[in-house]
């Protein structure tokens, strides 16, 4: 494996995005507790700021849409002016839209692959110059299971997991010989809202991890600097292993599994907070320098479909 350039973590400053909530606040917490300087990202200017106070006058709270290049240029503009030239960007904000494909309203979609894949292709353009010109920084994408599974009512969400993981992959081959590692991290099912309202099996409970664990994960990619790491351990090997299993074997273990439902039905007032955020994102998408023009869908359903992959 190829050797970076260390960074020693006190002193660094890292950028984590979504990182008011879940995954990304306790990433960012990690990173504080080791002596970084951590900047929160998140969609709202309140909710970073607030969540940066939980950790001490090392962390900065700043507003960022990463679905919009404009906005995330503007971030990248100011942590640098401001905080100082970053070392570590963690690439954590996600929405994910769950039910059917065919019921999916285009603003959705646009959304999904904005947030979930045009986030991560606008950090590298925006980044990367910056860091090559250092000779040294880290970049990790956090994708997901899905961007090597499939699953029916995540198709949109799995298309562009499955577009960001390769993103990752070829960017690290061709900013490696600058000093710029790119990693990108696969969690399973996380215990955040992410998981409200689903009706998950016992069995499938089980197998959820904490927000804490995979922040160990993210932080543990300095070390390393693997191209993918899996979240628990083992995850990245029973994934490669799942593309090999033929599809009628595949489909009976999603019938005997009862995983062959559509994510449903969901309990729709447990995840409130959760839907009022991908509400904002996804009314974003219409107006974004990466978003086609299109018409907005008016339905109510549709928008009740809306999930956001709070970390």
């Amino acid at each position: 494996m190829r050797k970076f350039p260390p960074i020693p973590l006190s002193g660094a400053i890292v950028v984590i995005t979504g990182g008011a909530r879940g995954i990304g606040l306790a990433t960012a917490g990690l990173f504080a507790s080791k002596g970084a300087r951590v900047v929160i990202g998140d969609l709202t200017a309140d909710a970073a700021a607030s969540a940066a106070q939980t950790l001490g006058s090392k962390a900065f709270g700043y507003p960022v849409d990463v679905g919009d290049k404009a906005s995330y240029q503007r971030l990248i503009d100011a942590v640098e002016r401001e905080v100082g030239p970053i070392d570590v960007l963690v690439n954590n904000a996600g929405i994910m839209p769950v039910g059917g494909l065919l019921d999916e309203d285009d603003a959705v979609a646009v959304a999904t692959f904005n947030v979930n894949y045009w986030a991560h292709y606008h950090a590298l353009k925006i980044i990367a110059p910056r860091m090559m010109a250092r000779g040294r920084g880290h970049i990790v994408n956090v994708t997901s299971a899905a961007g090597k599974l499939h699953s029916p009512g995540l198709g949109s969400y799995v298309a562009a997991k499955h577009a960001a993981t390769g993103l990752s992959r070829c960017a690290r081959e061709e900013l490696m010989a600058s000093g710029i590692s790119v990693t990108a991290v696969l969690p399973w099912a996380v215990r955040t809202q992410l998981v409200d309202g689903i009706p998950f099996n016992a069995w499938e409970r089980m197998g959820i991890v904490s927000p804490t664990r995979i922040a160990r994960t993210i932080v543990g990619t300095l070390g390393r600097r693997p191209a993918l790491v899996g979240g628990p351990p083992g995850l990245l090997t029973a994934l490669n292993l799942a593309a090999h299993v033929p599809e009628p074997l595949w489909l009976l273990g999603r019938r005997w599994t009862n995983a062959d439902r559509v994510m449903g039905p969901i309990d729709r007032d447990s995840r409130k907070e959760y839907d009022d955020r991908i509400t904002m994102q996804t009314a974003t998408a219409l107006t974004s320098a990466t978003a086609p023009v299109i018409a907005p869908g008016t339905s109510e359903d549709s928008h009740d479909r809306h999930r956001p992959d709070q970390r």
